[in-house]
């Protein structure tokens, strides 16, 4: 298996951002290859100094994973800011579909007065959370570059809320005595988006996983066993 064939199957990541990274690599020892060769270098020999002095794949791979973990976040903070930024309006501030699905009088209880607020505060806290997200994975990362944790915390901040919203929720439709069709908008318009989300989440959990480098030579001699066996 070739350097650059081990250094794809080390990485975990959104494929458009490591096909453009994997890309870079490639480009890279091309453009040294040549000039080693222009230089009188043997093609075979060439290459290998050019991937030498390009440097460790374990080095080069765990570079690598931290941009995609990244990228990654930025996507999970992208998918929550637009399961999130509508819910205001399509619930209370606009078309107000918990009254139009099945008009109930606001409860008078001290709980049902609590949830209202912890939903009302938390949501403006959730949507706020995934646009900070946002900003700090992307126009943010190009001055301060963002790390693994930040990723991290983007993805954990993104299955809290994917939990956290829809029980608030749950709990405001029991206590209203809201019918069935309430339910279906809520499985629609706030669980469907939530899921992806925290499916994006997941995934950038795992691209932010610490390789060793024992890890990722283990992983690459599994593609190449793998790639023998095919």
């Amino acid at each position: 298996m070739t350097y650059l064939a081990e250094l794809d199957a080390a990485l975990v990541g959104p494929r458009r951002a490591k096909r453009d990274l994997l890309q870079e690599a490639a480009d890279h020892l091309e453009d040294a290859t040549e000039a080693l060769v222009a230089e009188g270098w043997p093609a075979g020999e060439a290459r290998a100094r050019a991937e030498a002095d390009f440097g460790p794949l374990d080095e080069i791979a765990d570079a690598y994973q931290t941009t995609l973990a990244v990228a990654s976040s930025r996507r999970t903070a992208g998918i929550l800011v637009l399961a999130l930024v509508f819910q205001p309006f399509l619930w209370d501030k606009g078309l107000r579909l918990a009254e139009l699905a099945a008009p109930a009088q606001t409860p008078d209880t001290w709980w049902f007065a609590f949830l209202d607020e912890l939903m009302e505060f938390g949501g403006a806290a959730m949507i706020a959370g995934a646009f900070l997200g946002l900003l700090a994975t992307g126009v943010g990362n190009r001055r301060r570059h963002a790390g693994r944790a930040l990723a991290r915390a983007t993805a954990m901040f993104t299955l809290v809320s994917s939990v956290v919203l829809p029980t608030l929720a749950a709990g405001m439709i029991v206590g209203a005595g809201l019918g069935a069709r309430i339910w279906v908008l809520l499985a629609f318009l706030l669980l469907l988006p939530l899921a992806v989300a925290s499916a994006s989440a997941w995934r950038t959990l795992g691209a932010t996983a610490q390789r060793t480098g024992d890890g990722l030579r283990r992983e690459a001699q599994e593609a190449r066993h793998a790639g023998v066996l095919s």
